[in-house]
């Protein structure tokens, strides 16, 4: 019995190191994003822009970061759905919601990243 549940346990557990590796990942290019953004407008990095025209990139990482969280907060709903199948000794594919939730998240966050790299590379070729 303890084979049995020795892999079903080992792939939830990879599963969830995974995908949190994922939202630190996503966390930390997002934050990142922030603080280069929060430099620039405190004048730090002196680009010779006004302050407001760096609100739309700094809204596009904060929201990267805000579905990174969100990304995370559906992980524990996936991971709590994979236990109880563990538990109840069944599987079902309950679990493929709170997976299918968790990468659009993801996804979406890492495409929030983009667009706000791009937007502050369009802020950068306007000085020219």
């Amino acid at each position: 019995m303890n084979a049995l549940m020795s892999s079903p346990d080992n792939a939830t557990s990879t599963l969830g190191r995974s995908i949190t590796t994922g939202f630190k990942f996503l966390a930390w290019l997002n934050g990142l994003g922030v603080l280069l953004m929060l430099f620039c407008s405190m004048g730090a990095i002196e680009l010779g822009l006004v302050a407001a025209w760096y609100r739309f990139p700094l809204a596009l990482f904060l929201g990267g970061l805000a579905l990174g969280a969100l990304g995370l907060l559906w992980s524990y709903t996936l991971q709590s759905t994979l236990i109880i199948q563990i538990i109840n000794g069944r599987a079902r594919r309950t679990h493929w919601i709170p997976l299918a939730c968790t990468l659009l998240a993801y996804i979406l966050s890492l495409a929030a990243f983009a667009c706000g790299c791009w937007f502050f590379q369009l802020l950068l070729e306007a000085l020219d």
